[in-house]
Formats: C-alpha cells, sequence, structure tokens
C-alpha cells in the first residue's frame, strides 16, 4: 500500500458504481455503460437527487439499484 494511504476502498465500500461496475452487472460495453451513466445521472439531477457537482463517471448504488431492481 503507498506510503499515506489509509486504507484501500474497494468496489464494496464505495457508495457508487463506476463504468467497470455497470459493464459487469449488465454486461454491456464501456460505451454503452458511460451512455447508461449519464442518462440515470441526468434524470437524478433533474429530479434534484444529486448535484451537479457529483463526480461524473459514477452513480449512487443504492439509485441504480432501486433503478434496475436490484437486490
Amino acid at each position: 500500500m503507498p506510503s499515506g494511504v489509509l486504507k484501500e476502498i474497494t468496489a464494496e465500500d464505495r457508495s457508487y458504481y463506476m463504468a467497470s461496475d455497470i459493464m459487469a452487472l449488465l454486461g454491456i460495453s464501456k460505451s454503452k455503460a458511460y451512455d447508461v451513466i449519464r442518462t440515470m445521472r441526468k434524470e437524478c439531477i433533474d429530479a434534484g437527487k444529486l448535484t451537479k457537482a457529483y463526480p461524473a463517471g459514477r452513480i449512487p448504488k443504492k439509485y441504480f439499484d432501486e433503478y434496475c431492481m436490484i437486490n
């Protein structure tokens, strides 16, 4: 582990999904995963659930799981 790093964050520890996670969950290509994230992120911002300051290329796990009926 690099010096100064307290703990490496794993995919399970994060509160968001990245394109690679979406690719694995839905079995789609990287470009399609980014399209899904872009669309869902816009919907979240329009609904007031996210701010534009939320990092691009990520979608909250809670919203994605509800939207795709996972769990």
